[in-house]
């Protein structure tokens, strides 16, 4: 039999053709690397548009640090370190007086390159229109652009410790933000043109953002190609989302304790349990006529507090008790501070000493001064379901001193309102916290004097200019075993006088998905965290 080559050659060929299509045209073929995070609808963003939601949300914190580049920014744990991002470098002879050398590879994500006259319009501009990008570090007597890739900022006063200024701050494309300077709040951003690793694709309000890697970013494209954000109605429905394989982690706070057993024996899954970035303490109000005012009433109150039950119970063993805004790990930390044990004896006596009896046999202590029985507002915001079971586990350890007390769950924007203006005298003591972060000069704000006139981020009323003197002394001290002087001096200080008692250092507990993806990154407060956004630099497939 004769066999026909021509024949061969182009069934051959149809073949060959039919396969490539089927390659082409196939689901999987080039498909695009994807890693998908989840946060639950109230923790994500309505618009892109640059305000306080960038840092006062989870998604938020999760959001800008993606698209944006940053001059400089803090490496993971466990060393926190100093890495530059668009400079290179930077160098100061008095700490007041800084000039930055830019990279002069980074564009944005339209090709326009990031010059000095970028950073210099965000820092004149942004601090002004979103006032939570303002702080100390950006606070400038004069911006000297010196060449497009030089700047040079001299501060209102000299920069203390370790870090440049100038941290957590977006670098904005003057080009396209220009138009929007006295009122960066209203441009709608809805392209988000930046210089990160990230670019914007596709945003839909309280729904998901949609990423895309630039893969012409001048730091090195990601490995993966899509970074979705999706929202989920709640925490058992994005528990589930990850189960199921629909996300690979969750975006920020990871699960609450009681979850734990739904990821253990999941051979796709790893939990990672970090230590946490917040501190929870009780704000007290030292303006509003009460016995809260009496130091002694807040020292019993913090006596009659079994924190050991609170974590057990609340927290089934995934906290630690703490008694500073500074971490104990950080070098800063003073070992020495007074300690508020669960000793209810030791407040009943501390009561009685001071003149708060129970006249009435009611069980409930009476005011010497007005007579009235001790009953205080504790406040607490309706969205937060550890600080609302914590907050009803105080009123009943307090209840065993004689202290009355009426936890009142509020909507977070009228809880911030509350805290926030302590001269409305609208609650006795506050539950709440903070994520100082390894960087945290910016929390002693808390402590600076309020001036009766709603100024800084003081929620408790407190005064004392003799704090204010180390506070200022630490933000312009540069050797560090004086800012370490400072630091502990300041510690004991808020101690021994309890605007705030703090408390309590919840862990962030992490299941995420390895079946998939590695490079997950740990820091306080976990694999995301306003200081950590190493988790979505860092991913990649499993090969």
């Amino acid at each position: 039999m004769k066999i026909n080559s021509n024949l061969m050659f182009k069934t051959a060929s149809v073949l060959t053709f039919a396969v490539i299509l089927m390659f082409l045209f196939s689901p999987t073929a080039f498909a695009k690397i994807r890693f998908n995070v989840g946060f639950t609808t109230d923790q994500t963003l309505e618009s892109p548009r640059a305000n306080e939601s960038w840092q006062y949300t989870a998604m938020g914190c999760a959001f800008w640090p993606v698209l944006y580049d940053q001059l400089w920014i803090l490496g993971p744990a466990p060393d926190y370190k100093i890495l530059p991002r668009l400079a290179t470098h930077w160098e100061t002879k008095d700490r007041k007086t800084w000039r930055f050398y830019l990279n002069k590879d980074a564009n944005f994500h339209d090709g326009k390159p990031v010059t000095a006259h970028d950073v210099a319009f965000t820092m004149t501009y942004l601090p002004k229109s979103v006032p939570t990008f303002s702080a100390p570090d950006r606070q400038f007597d004069s911006l000297k652009v010196i060449d497009d890739y030089t700047i040079e900022f001299k501060l209102v006063a000299k920069l203390g410790g370790k870090y440049p200024p100038c941290y957590w701050m977006p670098i904005l494309p003057s080009h396209i933000w220009e138009s929007h300077k006295e009122d960066m709040q209203a441009f709608s951003n809805s392209k988000a043109v930046g210089s990160g690793p990230y670019k914007l694709k596709e945003f839909k309000s309280k729904q998901y953002v949609w990423f895309e890697a630039n893969k012409e970013y001048w730091g090195g494209a990601p490995a993966v190609d899509e970074l979705v954000y999706k929202a989920y109605g709640g925490q058992e429905a994005l528990n589930l989302a990850l189960k199921k394989g629909e996300v690979e982690m969750i975006g920020y706070f990871g699960i609450q304790p009681i979850n734990v057993p739904d990821f253990q024996n999941d051979k796709n899954m790893k939990i990672l349990v970090s230590d946490g970035i917040a501190m929870t303490w009780l704000t007290f109000n030292l303006h509003k006529p009460s016995p809260i005012q009496d130091l002694t009433v807040r020292k019993a109150i913090m006596h009659g507090i079994n924190l050991n039950m609170v974590v057990d119970l609340v927290y089934q063993g995934y906290a630690k008790k703490v008694n500073s805004f500074i971490y104990p790990e950080l070098p800063e930390y003073n070992p020495n501070l007074p300690e508020y044990d669960y000793n209810p004896e030791k407040a009943k006596q501390i009561l009685e000493k001071a003149g708060y009896v129970d006249k009435d046999e009611d069980g409930i202590r009476n005011d010497p001064k007005s007579g009235k029985n001790m009953t205080f507002d504790l406040i607490v915001g309706s969205d937060w379901i550890d600080a609302i079971k914590t907050a009803n586990l105080l009123k009943n350890h307090l209840k065993e001193i004689g202290v009355d007390v009426a936890v009142k769950a509020l909507e977070l924007d009228t809880y911030y309102s509350f805290v926030y203006a302590p001269t409305e005298d609208k609650w006795d003591f506050a539950l709440g916290g903070e994520e100082p972060g390894p960087y945290a000069d910016w929390i002693w704000e808390l402590c600076r004097s309020h001036t009766g006139g709603g100024a800084g981020w003081n929620q408790s009323y407190y005064n004392n200019p003799r704090f204010d003197e180390l506070l200022n002394k630490l933000i312009g001290e540069t050797d560090l075993a004086k800012r370490k002087e400072y630091s502990f001096a300041m510690q004991q200080m808020i101690a021994e006088e309890l605007p705030y008692g703090i408390i309590l250092r919840p862990d962030i507990i992490d299941p995420v998905r390895t079946d998939r993806f590695e490079g997950y990154v740990q820091t306080m407060g976990g694999v995301v965290a306003w200081i950590n956004p190493w988790t979505f630099f860092n991913i990649r497939p499993i090969k």
